[in-house]
């Protein structure tokens, strides 16, 4: 089983990763979401982007630090109220209401166990 140091870094690669391509290629992130391309929605895609990939950076450069375990804990908070926002939002696709809440639970489940190891 992996143990908390990898899963440390496996979400802090994701978080790059998923950041890396909404920030750079909103409508493809866009696309695997099922979200219509429209400007307004590729601008705040790619804030968001920035702002994961930054949190998943982070991961890396306050390795061994106190701050890291609350950047853990605080990025387990978000993605837990992002899977809840996501999930109840009414007026997107079923798709991205479905994709991005399990994703965001992920990432939260991810954190939370790590934080607690």
């Amino acid at each position: 089983m992996a143990g908390a140091g990898d899963i440390e870094k496996a979400v802090g690669a994701g978080s790059v990763a998923f950041g890396a391509v909404a920030t750079l290629s909103p409508r493809l992130f866009l696309g695997m979401y099922g979200v219509p391309d429209e400007a307004s929605v590729r601008t705040m895609t790619r804030l968001w982007g920035t702002r994961t990939a930054v949190l998943g950076a982070l991961l890396f450069a306050l390795e061994g630090t106190q701050n890291r375990q609350r950047l853990m804990t605080m990025s387990a908070a978000m993605n837990a109220a992002d899977a809840l926002m996501v999930a109840a939002a009414r007026g997107i696709p079923a798709r991205a209401r479905v994709l991005g809440s399990l994703t965001s639970a992920a990432f939260a489940g991810a954190l939370a166990y790590a934080s607690n190891q």
